[in-house]
């Protein structure tokens, strides 16, 4: 009996070593499987940001505008052939318009949703228009039919930029032409200025005269 008695106690203790055993291995195994997930998942928060550059590519038109009339926006774009077709020259040299390009760079790391608006102000312009036009680069402009007066105007909406990603925009400046003397009612300086804005609230603005 006693020899028996002695067996149950050592299988006993046999029994509560194996369970101290595996609860050990299993808690073990459960803090070593979590320590090898602690920096499994991670990243960085995505940015947003404008730049924006505004530069007048019509630079041989030097000096200060003269009326043009609408219907030859066109002929003003290309330059007269008298002047070896210098952008916004005429055949006697005078600047008949003026034309800029607009670049807004997203430089942030997330696409952006952005909206443009230009708007000029500045000195006294009864007759002073402006025109988006259409091309991409310098060397592929042309004049559209819509004329834009001197005030705050839509230049682009909801156009999405992807990070580093860019858009340009080229636009025409003019005096329409009375054939009236308009010495009175279009004189002094206009300013210009670009402003975009993205969906997140970040803007940037440039200005031009």
């Amino acid at each position: 009996m006693e020899n028996n008695n002695g067996k149950g106690i050592f299988y006993g203790v046999i029994g509560v070593a194996t369970l101290v055993v595996a609860i050990i291995g299993a808690t073990f195994a459960y803090f070593s499987a979590s320590a090898s997930n602690n920096n499994v998942i991670q990243g960085n928060a995505a940015t947003t940001g404008l730049s924006l550059a505004v530069n007048k590519i019509s630079t041989d038109a030097a000096g200060g505008l003269i009326p043009m009339n609408d219907a030859d926006v066109s002929k003003g774009l290309e330059g007269d052939t008298a002047t070896d077709s210098k952008m916004c020259v005429d055949k006697n040299g005078n600047t008949v318009c003026q034309v800029y390009q607009i670049t807004v760079t997203n430089t942030g790391s997330s696409t952006a949703v952005v909206n443009g608006t230009l708007n000029i102000t500045g000195g006294t312009f009864a007759n002073l228009k402006w025109q988006l036009l259409s091309g991409s680069d310098a060397g592929s402009l042309a004049t559209t039919t819509t004329y834009n007066p001197i005030a705050t105007t839509q230049l682009a909406n909801g156009v999405s930029l992807t990070a580093s990603g860019k858009a340009d925009y080229f636009i025409m400046i003019w005096i329409s032409n009375l054939e009236s003397d308009q010495s009175a009612t279009n004189t002094g300086t206009f300013t210009g200025t670009v402003t975009f804005n993205s969906a997140d609230g970040a803007g940037i603005s440039a200005t031009f005269s």
